[in-house]
């Protein structure tokens, strides 16, 4: 396991795994596997000297694992348990299996460390983001004001002892886009470790987990695209053992009148995110580098001295100005790239 003070970070809005030459002291084959899951591709990259058909085994045990994240998470399936919570009668309070009370523990640390900035009870107002990307247009304010009083951590109450969780407004709704991906990855990289897959990694679009490095590196190599893989790479970095995720404005966007609306949700003002930025987050576990990483990219400058107060995690921030794009960094950060 690598020490986390020389574990190289990454960032970017999009990632890319560079395939590592092999090691003549291990000489391990390097197997990778895809598949669709979340809305995005999930891909699994193994290095192994394990049966080819134990390692088929263990790959559609850990792809069965997204699967039924999605399955609990997923606010687009009908027959979801989030899906359920969300079509669910106010005060009515319902069972939530171990996976959603866990994430929701997990999220409900993350609103406090984010200031409120990350808030899976944010669904109404997503789904308003959503109605725009399909019309073009803004919501009315009376429409956009009852979707900002129905969204916010408040306006749930979940019960451990009881494992029920109820929404206390009748327009409540969860959205876990922005942690839901790491949290599956996480869950999957856990997989594979059970069955002796340790040197391996899942990337889930901007979320990346590792385990151990491949056979004779310090890490797992990654290129680092800020504007499109048609470009240069800004960084190339090493990780092992920990996990990154970015968030940005590039691929989901929508344009009304002259002004670009990410689909990251900025909670004060109820819309996407309009000014042109990204983070990229690196922490031991992926849920909450995909959370924070959103957090960040909302907070902007100020949402830096948010990450330096948490242990073992590094972020840097991508900022569009007149000249370009300019970055800012904690200040671990800079020594966990490698090359270009």
């Amino acid at each position: 396991m690598t020490r986390w003070s020389k574990i190289p970070s990454l960032l970017g809005w999009l990632l890319c795994i560079i395939p590592c030459s092999l090691s003549a002291a291990k000489d391990w084959p390097r197997y990778e596997f895809s598949q669709p899951c979340m809305g995005t591709l999930f891909r699994i990259v193994i290095y192994s000297d394990k049966p080819e058909k134990e390692i088929g085994e263990a790959v559609r045990d850990a792809f069965a694992v997204g699967t039924r994240m999605d399955k609990i998470f997923s606010d687009y399936i009908a027959e979801s348990e989030v899906s359920r919570f969300n079509h669910s009668s106010v005060g009515k309070s319902i069972p939530a299996s171990a996976e959603l009370l866990h994430l929701l523990t997990l999220s409900d640390k993350l609103h406090t460390q984010t200031e409120g900035r990350f808030d899976p009870a944010c669904g109404a107002l997503s789904r308003l983001w959503r109605l725009s990307r399909r019309s073009g247009k803004l919501p009315p304010p009376g429409i956009l004001t009852s979707a900002k009083e129905a969204s916010g951590w408040n306006q749930l109450h979940v019960d451990f002892d009881k494992s029920t969780i109820t929404r206390m407004h009748p327009d409540t709704r969860l959205d876990f886009g922005g942690v839901a991906k790491g949290y599956a990855a996480d869950k999957m990289l856990r997989s594979l470790r059970r069955t002796g897959l340790a040197c391996a990694s899942i990337t889930a679009g901007g979320d990346i987990a590792t385990g151990n490095a491949p056979p004779g590196k310090k890490g797992w190599k990654v290129a680092i695209h800020p504007r499109g893989d048609k470009k240069p790479p800004a960084f190339v970095i090493q990780i092992s053992n920990a996990s990154v995720s970015t968030s940005g404005d590039v691929e989901q966007v929508i344009e009304i009148d002259g002004i670009r609306y990410a689909h990251i949700i900025d909670m004060k003002t109820g819309l996407g995110l309009r000014t042109q930025r990204a983070a990229a987050v690196i922490t031991r576990h992926c849920a909450r580098s995909d959370a924070l990483a959103t957090a960040l990219c909302i907070a902007g400058k100020n949402g830096l001295k948010m990450i330096r107060a948490l242990p073992q995690t590094e972020a840097a921030l991508f900022i569009a100005n007149i000249d370009g794009e300019s970055s800012i960094q904690t200040e671990g950060f800079a020594a966990f790239i490698t090359s270009k």
